[in-house]
Parts: C-alpha cells; structure tokens; sequence
C-alpha cells in the first residue's frame, strides 16, 4: 500500500514538472519575436551563372517566398553594388542606355526590401542613377552619402507620383510575433568612398556609423547595420559599436562569417551564387537576442519563380540581340577552365592577376609581328567577380564589355619606361597595368622587357589598347601620337571583320580556342 502511495507521489510530482516546463515553454514563445533576413551583395547578373549552375534572382525569389511563408517577419536586403558592373548595361534598349535598368526590373519582381549603397552605384552618371532609383520599388539606406548639388548637400531622393522621398539616413522597424509582442529594430548603412564623383559627398563612414547608431538605440530594441566596406573596416566598425548584433556586409565577393563579441558580421559570395538567411530571435522579457545564420547554396536545388523567370527572359532576349548585333555568340563555348580567373576589380587594380596575365598574353599572339612587350589598363576589365568551370563567349564579353581595338606601337625606351612607372602610379583605379613579357625588380626599381633590363635609348615594339594611346585614361594625357617619343603605330582596317585586332574579345576568344 505504501509503494503505491509512493507512486502516485510521485506521478503527481512529475506531472507537476512537465505542466510547468510546459508553462514556461509557452511562455517563453509567447515573449519570442523572430526576424529574418535573406541577405546577398555585390549582385550584377539578374541570369544564373555558370552555364546556369548557380545564382540567379528567379531562384533567389523562390527562396524568398520559403522564408516568408515560415516567418511573415522577413526582410530581403542587397548590401550594395547592383547598378554596375554589368555587360547589358552597356547596351541601349528603346533609345536609352539600360545602365542598371535590368537590374532594377529584376529587383522589384523578387520583392527587395532594402538596400545599401556600394561604389559601383555610383558608376553611373547622376541623370542615370536617379532614373534607377525612381524605378526602384524596394527602400534606399544611406547613413554617410549626400548629393552634391553644385555644392548644396541634401540626402539622395526617390521620387513618387511627383513628390521627393529622402533616403532615411537611419529606420526603425517593428516587428510583432503571433501574440502580438512588438520588437522595434533600428537599422543603418555605411558605404566607403572608393569612387568619387562630383555629385556625391562621402562622410566618414565610422563616424556615421557612430552617430547613426547613438541616434537609434535609445528609440529601439536592438540594431543591425547594412554595409559595404573591406572586411578590415567592418571589423574595425564592429570593435567601435559593440552592441550592433548583426553587420550585413557587402564589397568582398567571396562569403565569409565571423563572430566578434556578440556581433555577428558576415558576407556572401558575389551574383548571388549565395545568400546568408539570418535569423534573430528577441525576447521580449529578457531582452536577449540570439542569431543564427545559415548559408543557403542559390543552384540547381532551387527551381526558379515563374513571374521573376519571365523579367529575367525579357532581359536575356534584349542582350541575345545586341551581341549579335556585334557579332557574338553567347551560347559558344571558349574553353574550360582547370583554376579559377580573377577578375576581381580589388585584384586587378593593386596587382598581378592569372586573367590580367592571360588578356596581355592573348595581346601578344594576335600581333602582326613579333612584339618586346604587351600591356593594358585593367579598369577595360569590368566583371569584378571570379570565373571557373566552362568560358562562353557571353562570359568574354562580360569580362570585357567595352571591347577595343588593339594597336601595334613602335616608341623608344624612355616612353615605355614612363608608361610602366604611370601604370604603377595608377595603383588602386583602372590606369593601373596588367602585361606580358614584363617584370619588375621592386628593390632596385628596375624594369626587364622579354627578359632584359629595359633600355631607356632602344627602340620598342608593343602592343597596346588604341584607347590608351589616345590619352584617355587615368594620368596617360601624354601618351599621344604627338608624343616625341612615339615612333609609329600599326593598327587595323577597321572594316575587315576577320581582323580579331579590332576587337580585344575577339582577341581573347581566338587565344583561349587555340591554346
């Protein structure tokens, strides 16, 4: 009898403890907001990559729609650089150049909320950018840039059915769970001043940063910041506001997370080959916030949503038929690729890259004679991204979308030493130099030509872009025909389309199909 007055004891203390934990299970749901994020960046192709292997805004769409169907609290943000690079965009489309116009189309099917300004936005002339804008149907975050008007600063507007909409330098956003608990989220975006225009002003982004922040936290539950710096100054940004939860990065194109205090900063890789899904979990009570982020792989896995496929198509149409306009095939296979090319602009700007190497390489084959020397400016490369796997002609012309014709220049040694020390001056923009059958000796400052130390009295023989000798990039004003120390030049009928000298890509192209 005794045992089983000890059993029910105990049955009724152990139901007690499941109905409580139970309580406080629920409760602590109760208390609970959950706010997504489906973050990509650094994103200028709205088509899959790869011979439509990965990436793609129809496939990005799809898993939007995932993620909003779990959690009406979901928020899809693009941390920066859409506008530009982008091949189409050199193209015109019922009389106007497209210039981002895709891009914006795409965005606005897939449904993206916000967005952060990155350097590449501001490619664009200042007429071009603010028709994108006003297309746009997603917000614009902007903590540190204004529009320089002839001098009057004023924040960068949208305009809607004829009235000015500022862009907000710093937002608060509520969200509330199923039992109606309310979270008030703060939110800011910083973006570094690596392309200077004259109607923008830059202020300095940790400084804004700072201010934006002490401007939110006192009206919010919690902040997280959209940015578009190198990884140093996010972590640096990070150490200076140790208190914003979750940085939302963009510029470096390849993805990367790291956890620094309780702040999580993180990136995914460029053209949304992938996408980071954060999930920030407050707890009304206590207010503590948890983060979880999951790297999310845009392939094959993930079908593409009809109604943003469709954009995507129209798109696609309009470029089919402006290549081949010029001649090109996009579909064309060029090779196959064993290592990866870089054609990160923050490579081939600062230094040697294997795609710099392989261009100037396929300089030097297409010249009519024998030449000491190749070299070209690396801003005529405007992929900013890396390539792999199988070269169509469409990714040669994304590599290069301005083309170009190649010219053959006979000079003296002093020149060619001038231009090589401009090239290196140019460290950081497009003048710098990518060649071939160059070297240069960094401690003594010495130049080799096809082996040999450079000898400022002999005659040279090169191959060069006719756009940088006509002195129009970066700091080469002066290498012109009228030069003194230019000899001769030897270019191309421009009318004879079998001469690949016409048209780099083409140069390109029949180097990569004949190696």
């Amino acid at each position: 009898m005794k045992k089983l007055r000890l059993l029910g004891c105990l049955f009724i203390v152990l139901f007690s403890a499941c109905k409580t934990s139970q309580t406080a299970t629920n409760q602590s749901t109760k208390n609970k907001v959950d706010i997504a994020f489906l973050h990509v960046n650094d994103v200028y192709e709205i088509s899959p990559l790869e011979g439509g292997k990965v990436g793609g805004m129809a496939r990005l769409a799809t898993l939007r729609k995932e993620l909003i169907s779990k959690n009406s609290n979901t928020l899809t943000i693009l941390a920066g650089d859409f506008l530009n690079p982008a091949l189409i965009s050199t193209f015109k489309y019922e009389g106007k150049n497209i210039k981002g116009r895709q891009m914006v189309e795409a965005m606005n099917a897939v449904g993206f909320d916000w967005v952060g300004l990155g350097n590449h936005e501001f490619d664009l002339d200042e007429v071009d950018l603010q028709k994108r804008i006003d297309e746009s149907s997603f917000s614009w975050l902007a903590s540190n840039v204004l529009e320089n008007n002839n001098g009057n600063l004023m924040p960068f507007h949208k305009m809607v059915d004829g009235v000015k909409i500022p862009f907000l330098k710093t937002v608060i956003l509520t969200f509330k769970n199923a039992q109606g608990k309310p979270v008030k989220m703060g939110m800011f975006s910083v973006v570094l001043p690596s392309n200077k225009r004259d109607y923008v002003h830059y202020d300095d982004f940790f400084e804004m940063a700072v201010k934006s922040y002490e401007t939110l936290k006192s009206g919010c539950d919690f902040v997280v910041a959209i940015t578009h710096l190198n990884k140093m100054d996010d972590v640096k940004l990070t150490a200076m506001l140790p208190d914003v939860k979750l940085v939302m990065g963009g510029h470096d194109h390849d993805n990367m997370i790291e956890k620094i205090g309780n702040t999580v900063i993180s990136k995914a890789d460029a053209n949304a080959k992938t996408a980071y899904v954060h999930t920030i979990s407050f707890d009304t009570e206590t207010k503590k916030v948890l983060i979880n982020s999951t790297l999310r792989k845009i392939d094959e896995s993930i079908p593409q949503d009809s109604a943003v496929a469709v954009v995507v198509k129209k798109w696609d149409d309009i470029m089919d038929i402006a290549l081949k306009k010029v001649g090109m095939d996009r579909n064309d296979v060029v090779t196959q690729l064993s290592e990866p090319l870089d054609g990160r602009e923050s490579t081939m700007r600062n230094g040697r890259s294997n795609l710099g190497d392989l261009i100037a390489k396929a300089m030097t084959a297409s010249a009519s004679k024998p030449v000491d020397c190749s070299v070209f400016n690396s801003g005529s490369v405007r992929i900013d991204d890396q390539l792999s796997g199988r070269i169509t002609q469409l990714d040669i012309m994304r590599i290069l979308p301005f083309g170009g014709k190649i010219v053959e220049v006979a000079l003296k040694g002093r020149l060619l030493e001038k231009i090589l020390e401009t090239g290196m001056k140019n460290k950081g923009n497009g003048g710098f130099l990518q060649w071939d059958k160059i070297r240069h000796d960094d401690n003594k400052n010495e130049w080799f030509i096809n082996g040999k130390l450079l000898d400022v009295n002999q005659d040279y023989y090169i191959a060069i872009p006719k756009f940088m000798m006509e002195g129009k990039e970066t700091n080469f004003g002066y290498l012109t025909a009228q030069n003194p120390d230019f000899q001769s030049i030897t270019e191309s009928d421009e009318k004879d389309i079998s001469d690949i000298r016409n048209d780099v890509r083409k140069v390109l192209i029949a180097y990569l199909k004949g190696k």
